[in-house]
């Protein structure tokens, strides 16, 4: 056998022996020497493990065009202008259905009141002690659903007309954090009143049990839609409601005693009711991204843009579009080192922007690491044990200093390392089901600062020659 294949069959030995020991052999020094003596590998030589952290980490940010918001339990209302990520507002639409049961009304009932009932689900994007004026429109024409073969779902920049004239409104100071969440008294839930002529009618319809409030085609037609928005002069939150949205027509029989009636008219197929979102990005760091996506060549790949162009930072919100993006262009010539002969571990770590994140902004919890490449699409998330990493977050909200997200990456440098190329990469996005139910988001910084900048760290077998 050659020399030269002596020593490669020598050099994969070695780093089978080591990887076995690495778990006992460095602790964090940068360079820890391994003396074997033991004619089996290398004679005469010190093999050591060496730490670098020198790769370059290229950060983007992807915007999506548009992504689904039908049927994710959520109704999200409000504005809120947040100097990284924009003028954002939400506004939702859904359908209300005929009761569940007509009651038997008599000709002497007398309507009492009807209104909207909406319960928080405690979810919130802003300043919470800001009051909202909160307003709800009936639409102009009724929807569905689109049939096949598009996607049956409803997107972020899907519109239906509604009559700007509201119903109704309420103020309220919504306090999504209360201990105690049962009653509209202790503010989990809004009501808002709606006109009488709308209730009496219903009311009539019940008397004289119309089809209309018997089959629930019939009454979509007769009452289209909803629309539920805040007022755009209040930038200040973004509240999240669950979709058990309903009507409640209060009615009372005259007699001995008055006998009080609610009737409930639920919400029509919650998998209908969706959020539009809304952003302008003016006067922001992303105020780029809109000619970025103007002039794209290929409607099909995500618009790319780098974090050198948005403040040195990557941005996640998956509410507005917006991922992050990572690769690693040098990380090649590693494998192409004299000395190398393989990768005990790899870690990226990813450092939040000090400043864009508080108790009130709290960063996500989770961001899933999945493959990518040139075409921005989303493939394999980054496993370890076989198990989904979500970023393994550490948050220090005194200096920043020790907040990051941090992934086990070896795997994939090692894969990498076998692939002359930088058209691979990886995408961080909001994991399911906070994706599209929050507005959650991140700042990422890129490689240019110094104490809060994304970092790739190998930890590799040199066989000095």
């Amino acid at each position: 056998m050659s020399e030269k294949r002596n020593n490669q069959r020598n050099k994969f030995s070695l780093f089978l022996l080591v990887t076995a020991l690495a778990g006992t052999l460095f602790t964090g020094c940068d360079k820890p020497n391994i003396n074997l003596n033991t004619n089996n590998f290398v004679s005469n030589n010190n093999t050591n493990i060496i730490y670098v952290d020198t790769f370059s980490t290229n950060l983007s940010t992807v915007l999506l065009d548009s992504f689904p918001t039908a049927g994710t339990g959520n109704i999200l209302i409000g504005s809120y202008k947040d100097p990284y990520f924009g003028d954002i507002t939400s506004r939702s639409f859904l359908q209300i259905s005929k009761p569940s049961s007509v009651p038997q009304v008599s000709i002497f009932a007398v309507f009492d009141s009807i209104s909207l009932i909406m319960r928080i689900n405690k979810s919130y994007y802003g300043d919470t002690l800001i009051p909202q004026h909160i307003m709800v429109s009936q639409l102009d024409t009724n929807y569905q659903l689109p049939l096949p073969p598009l996607p049956r779902t409803f997107y972020n920049n899907t519109n239906f007309p509604y009559n700007p004239t509201p119903l109704g409104f309420t103020d309220v100071t919504i306090k999504p954090t209360a201990l105690i969440t049962s009653s509209i008294a202790t503010k989990d839930s809004i009501q808002i009143r709606l006109p009488d002529s709308l209730g009496k009618s219903l009311l009539n319809l019940l008397y004289v049990k119309s089809e209309i409030v018997n089959n629930n085609t019939a009454f979509l037609n007769y009452f289209k839609g909803l629309c539920l928005y805040a007022d755009n002069s209040s930038k200040g939150v973004i509240f999240g409601f669950k979709d058990s949205v309903y009507l409640r027509l209060v009615y009372h029989e005259p007699g001995a005693s008055f006998r009080y009636v609610n009737v409930s008219f639920p919400i029509n197929n919650a998998t209908t009711a969706f959020n539009q979102i809304t952003i302008d990005r003016t006067g922001t760091p992303l105020s780029v991204m809109a000619q970025f996506q103007q002039d794209r060549k290929n409607p099909n790949v995500p618009t790319e843009v780098p974090a050198g162009l948005t403040n040195h930072a990557a941005y996640v919100q998956s509410m507005s579009g917006l991922q992050a993006k990572v690769n690693f262009p040098s990380v090649f010539t590693l494998s192409q080192r004299s000395d190398f002969v393989g990768v005990l571990k790899a870690q990226l770590i990813l450092k939040p922007e000090p400043g864009s994140y508080s108790p009130l902004l709290a960063l996500p919890k989770q961001l899933i690491a999945s493959q990518t490449d040139l075409n921005n699409g989303i493939g394999a998330p980054l496993t370890l044990s076989g198990q989904i990493q979500y970023g393994n977050l550490i948050t220090d909200y005194i200096t920043g200093q020790n907040t990051q997200y941090s992934y086990d990456v070896t795997n994939y440098i090692k894969e990498l390392l076998t692939i002359p190329t930088n058209q691979y990469g990886l995408i961080l996005n909001i994991p399911s089901p906070a994706n599209y139910t929050t507005f959650n988001r991140a700042v990422l910084g890129d490689k240019t600062n110094k104490n809060f900048s994304s970092k790739l760290i190998i930890y590799y077998i040199s066989l000095p020659r």
